[in-house]
């Protein structure tokens, strides 16, 4: 098993209480607080149970843990009836991707590990109703983007996905008899989610998908791999090393926060999966590696407020400007500082600004991230703004009042 022994904390936006409300009575993940008044919804998630669906990935794409091609199906038909369960309850979730998915362990689950692991989880959703502020896309139905999703992850992690054979033409007429009838489906604009599980069910069927410890059949399909990598293999052999590293590499960065953590853990985990062989030499710098992200970070989030700050100068002085035209009230510099002080420190604090700290994912090959936060924020920008430049003419016109009586 593999030891990721902390907590991830997501900030989402949302637009109606109510909606959000009935989605949590049916897909509920870690603990969950609501801010009704800023309209957001936080999850703390314990990374020892809970497994984002872009780190498995990622996990898997790395040649770092095991999996069997009969696990892989089974968990597009959980995905796929996870979608079915929420939309047959009236439901919506228009903005899912794949950090936005989590599978959550059972008790009697085991961890994704080096080694092949009988892994039992149910399938939950994060950021109902929130946008995807990282990425400029339209909302789209989760029935829909869950094709694409299936794709996606087909296309990452088959290549990755050990079978009994390693001649490449036996891989190719698996790939043709099992994966291309799957995408065809998740492709056609015709088929429906109830058309690919059945069609997923169907090739499980015929493969022999079976689900028992004994003579090493884990939750696989006869063509799966049921030699290599199991326990007493090589790889077994070096998962105490390869989780005392992990979990050195997690305490030192958690005090940088998640970014920094998942961010180390993706570069070195490709590292620690290509010299699996020669482990017990290899020496991670990560001391250094979180350092630099942390600077980098803090150097971003430094340009990113300036920009704030000069976007709601500007948003101040364009409302004092139309103001002036009703109330002929004289605003001192004292006063617009103050108000500038306060009203930046509310637009640090608001959840679309948080949001992009939910993952390292999300800055991921974002070359734009800078100028998503500022749009992120923009909107809030423009209600604060507007509500505490009324609330100081207020202030101004009550004192006239009081000064007149």
């Amino acid at each position: 098993m593999l030891n990721l022994f902390y907590v991830s904390e997501e900030v989402y936006s949302y637009e109606n209480e109510d909606v959000i409300k009935k989605a949590l009575e049916f897909d509920r993940i870690g603990e969950v607080q609501l801010d009704l008044q800023n309209k957001s919804i936080c999850y703390k998630i314990n990374r020892r149970r809970c497994i984002r669906l872009s780190d498995l990935i990622f996990w898997i794409e790395s040649d770092f843990i095991r999996i069997h091609l009969g696990q892989l199906l089974y968990l597009f038909v959980l995905l796929l009836n996870q979608v079915q369960l929420i939309e047959s309850q009236g439901i919506e979730h228009n903005y899912l991707d794949l950090n936005r998915i989590w599978l959550h362990l059972a008790e009697n689950s085991q961890h994704p590990s080096l080694i092949y692991q009988i892994l039992i989880y149910s399938i939950h959703f994060t950021g109902y109703q929130c946008p995807t502020y990282e990425k400029f896309n339209d909302p789209q139905k989760a029935s829909i983007k869950i094709k694409e999703i299936i794709q996606i992850i087909i296309n990452r992690c088959f290549n990755r996905i050990h079978l009994k054979w390693i001649n490449n033409d036996k891989r190719n007429q698996i790939y043709n008899e099992i994966m291309i009838p799957i995408i065809n489906l998740c492709k056609s604009q015709n088929s429906n989610n109830y058309d690919i599980i059945i069609c997923i069910q169907g090739l499980m069927k015929k493969y022999n998908y079976k689900e028992e410890l004994q003579n090493k059949l884990i939750q696989c399909l006869d063509i799966d791999d049921n030699c290599n990598d199991y326990i007493n293999s090589d790889r077994q052999k070096v998962i105490p090393k390869v989780n005392e590293d992990l979990t050195a590499i997690i305490q030192f960065a958690n005090q940088y926060g998640q970014i920094v953590i998942e961010s180390l853990l993706y570069q070195f985990i490709p590292i620690i999966s290509k010299h699996l062989e020669s482990y017990s030499k290899l020496k991670l710098d990560f001391i250094f590696k979180a350092q630099q992200e942390q600077k980098m970070i803090k150097e971003n989030e430094s340009k990113t407020n300036q920009q704030i700050k000069e976007q709601v100068q500007i948003m101040i002085q364009n409302s004092l400007k139309e103001k002036e035209k009703e109330y002929k009230f004289e605003i001192t510099d004292d006063e617009i500082k103050q108000l500038e002080k306060e009203i930046i420190n509310q637009v640090l604090q608001c959840q679309s600004l948080k949001y992009f700290n939910n993952t390292f994912w999300l800055h991921h090959n974002n070359q734009e991230i800078q100028n998503y936060q500022l749009s992120a924020a923009t909107k809030y920008m423009v209600q604060i703004v507007e509500e505490q430049v009324d609330l100081l003419f207020k202030k101004k016109y009550m004192v006239l009042i009081d000064e007149l009586i």
